[in-house]
């Protein structure tokens, strides 16, 4: 025995009213997020490997310093922003934000961006643009200090035993400003004081760095005041 089945194809209007706003919502919904604009983009070095963790930052052309939408590079160094609506201009910045929320993104402060900045238009609601490479290099011209320190920057460790006991380093540039972080210069296990020897870039404008000691059963601050350039 077999059966067979009709499909009926009911009309909208003869639905009833609950079903038929639920329908045309639905639509909606679907309609918008299907056809929504979107831009995606690359984060990489001169050599054309990926930036990880780069911090993009969407913004409307008016107004570049305020971020609608963060993004942090994938490990292919890609971003995408989605959702964008045609007749929209916006500035795309690269590890541009200051803000709290883009604290975590701070892998490139030393990174000269070319461009650090570039514009989109959204011209329609299906529109997927591709923005060309952010191209990001490494220059310690953005600091213009170079300092080298050794054991003869942090005293105290001559008078720890290093070998019996975990001893852990930091070396940091202080806040300047109450709503922003210290900046890490270096942290890390130190097991022989006597080859102790960190390369570090500060801005001029910085008159000491400041850094901890610290361990299971100590904890030492200092400051270390650095030469006039």
């Amino acid at each position: 025995m077999t059966s067979s089945f009709d499909i009926v194809q009911q009309p909208l209007n003869s639905l009833p009213h609950r079903s038929r706003v639920c329908f045309a919502i639905g639509l909606l919904f679907i309609s918008q997020y299907a056809v929504a604009a979107s831009v995606t983009g690359r984060a990489v070095n001169e050599k054309n490997d990926a930036l990880v963790k780069a911090a993009v930052c969407l913004a409307p052309v008016e107004t570049p310093a305020r971020c609608v939408k963060i993004r942090a590079t994938d490990r292919r160094g890609g971003y995408t922003f989605t959702g964008l609506k045609p007749g929209d201009t916006y500035t795309i910045t690269i590890n541009g934000d200051r803000s709290a929320s883009n604290r975590k993104f701070q892998s490139f402060a030393n990174y000269v961006w070319t461009p650090q900045q570039r514009q989109i238009s959204i011209q329609s609601r299906n529109e997927k643009l591709y923005v060309d490479d952010f191209v990001g290099t490494f220059n310690f011209s953005n600091y213009q200090r170079i300092v080298t320190l050794t054991l003869a920057d942090f005293p105290e460790l001559a008078d720890i035993d290093l070998e019996s006991s975990y001893v852990a380093l930091k070396v940091f540039i202080p806040a300047t400003a109450p709503d922003e972080p210290p900046e890490t210069i270096f942290l890390g296990q130190v097991t022989n004081s006597s080859n102790l020897n960190i390369d570090a870039s500060v801005p001029l404008a910085i008159a000491a760095i400041e850094y901890e000691i610290f361990s299971a059963t100590l904890a030492i601050r200092g400051s270390i005041a650095l030469a006039e350039s």
